[in-house]
């Protein structure tokens, strides 16, 4: 069913690309990890649009990249449940691996919801997160919670159904609720007009609704759009995915053609910038003409739309960040055979991985995305944050980032305790105390004094 395509493209979304590594050139790798045999190269490569796919093969395990955090999201696997939290992790400069819950439903304080199902009865259900979506770098996040009766995942909502909005402007750490709706909506993008929300109507063959919030305005998909939600570009614009493996921009014309022909399953809702920032990495899945598989390409695209790379990756990988021009971070997915650290016995193996894109390599990182709480569940990477960082501690509040040092400085933003800030390196001493200049989430720089940062 198409609806089913659609929400298990959404619950793979966004996470491939972050990297990390000790060295400008290959990733660190575990000098305990043998190396994984490489798969023989095909007879005749693949060829769309005069570049050549190169398939992405695995390689050694990693460690978690030093000066680097993910921000993964946890929850079932090769299932239609939802996502059960946001999970920060990263190692600090001692080297110990840090995880930090960024957000559980329940942690928002939201009593347990009595639901009525046709099938099932009158019962109680935990809160849980129903949608969410991350702009570039996650300096800003935006979730929804069902507060209120039956926020179906696959089936008609509930008439009682009601969706609460929260909204973080500091990569995840402080929350604030944005907003009540009646009825059921999906988070699909933050765009530059506010947040892009979608529902469905069961009334209308499933049709999917799109509106933007708070305005209210409503957004329709272009001519030839097909039923996968948009795509939101670091600029804000949307691009539409049709089922003949195009992307649309809302004018209608052409942004990107991979498909030739096959019918998209679906395509990730992430798309990254490169560091030049004149590079963009897209993935998209068609389904084989046999029906009965999904091939996936990651697409190097121009900010044009101009097709420069492509690689061939396993179905359910995603995009999460590109700090480098060849070295990129996401999750994709390993057979058990193909991960050299014991394996729990769970469905799955879906890893955070580096991907280097000159040697054609997946890395897997299995630790600590094999233990609690990722294990038996998915550990996707929708985001990734670039170091080396200072956290802001012992504030009991919050920390002043001042445009200049000192206390005279003009406050440009107040970080709360457990916010990674940017660390320049640069210090200064003013009346005995060093300030350190940062940048915060949301790109402002300024100074903060070290008496409240750890690094």
């Amino acid at each position: 069913m198409a609806i089913a395509r659609i929400l298990f493209g959404f619950a793979v979304l966004g996470a491939l690309l972050l990297i990390a590594c000790s060295t400008e050139g290959e990733p660190a790798t575990n000098p305990t990890s043998p190396a994984t045999a490489t798969p023989a190269a095909a007879e005749s490569p693949e060829v769309i649009h005069g570049v050549e796919v190169v398939p992405l093969q695995v390689g050694d395990e990693v460690e978690l990249p030093d000066g680097m955090a993910l921000i993964v999201e946890t929850g079932c696997f090769e299932c239609d449940g939802q996502t059960s939290a946001l999970v920060r992790v990263y190692r600090d400069t001692s080297g110990d691996v840090r995880m930090d819950t960024l957000f559980t439903a329940a942690g928002m304080g939201l009593p347990p919801r009595r639901v009525t199902s046709s099938k099932e009865g009158t019962y109680t259900e935990q809160p849980y997160i129903h949608s969410f979506a991350l702009n570039s770098g996650a300096s800003e996040i935006v979730v929804s919670v069902c507060s209120r009766g039956d926020c179906a995942w696959m089936d008609a909502a509930g008439s009682d159904a009601q969706t609460v909005l929260y909204r973080s402007r500091d990569g995840g750490v402080s929350w604030t609720q944005s907003g009540t709706l009646d009825g059921e909506h999906f988070i699909v993008a933050i765009v530059k007009d506010g947040i892009l929300l979608a529902r469905y109507d069961p009334a209308r063959q499933w049709q999917t609704e799109y509106q933007l919030y708070p305005s209210g305005d409503p957004i329709d998909p272009p001519a030839g759009a097909g039923e996968g939600w948009p795509l939101s570009l670091p600029s804000g614009e949307l691009i539409w995915p049709t089922e003949d493996g195009r992307l649309l921009r809302s004018d209608g014309s052409d942004f990107l053609a991979i498909g030739e022909g096959a019918s998209v399953s679906y395509t990730e809702r992430n798309v990254e910038l490169d560091p030049s920032g004149e590079r963009l990495a897209v993935v998209e899945c068609m389904e084989r003409p046999d029906r009965l598989s999904t091939q996936c390409y990651l697409s190097v695209v121009s900010l044009s739309g101009e097709l420069i790379e492509a690689f061939s990756i396993p179905a359910g990988a995603n995009v999460g960040g590109w700090p480098s021009s060849r070295l990129a971070l996401g999750t994709v997915w390993f057979s058990a055979d193909e991960i050299r650290t014991p394996v729990p016995d769970r469905h799955g193996n879906n890893l955070p991985a580096v991907l280097d894109l000159d040697a054609a390599r997946m890395h897997p990182i299995p630790y600590p995305f094999l233990d609690p709480p990722f294990a038996w569940g998915r550990t996707r990477v929708q985001a990734v944050l670039a170091g080396p960082f200072a956290r802001v501690v012992n504030t009991g509040a919050c920390l002043n980032v001042r445009a200049q040092p000192g206390t005279a400085g003009e406050v440009l933003e107040c970080a709360a305790d457990g916010v990674l800030l940017q660390s320049t390196d640069e210090t200064q001493e003013i009346d005995d105390v060093t300030w350190l200049r940062v940048v915060t989430p949301a790109g402002a720089e300024g100074w903060a004094s070290t008496q409240y940062l750890e690094e």
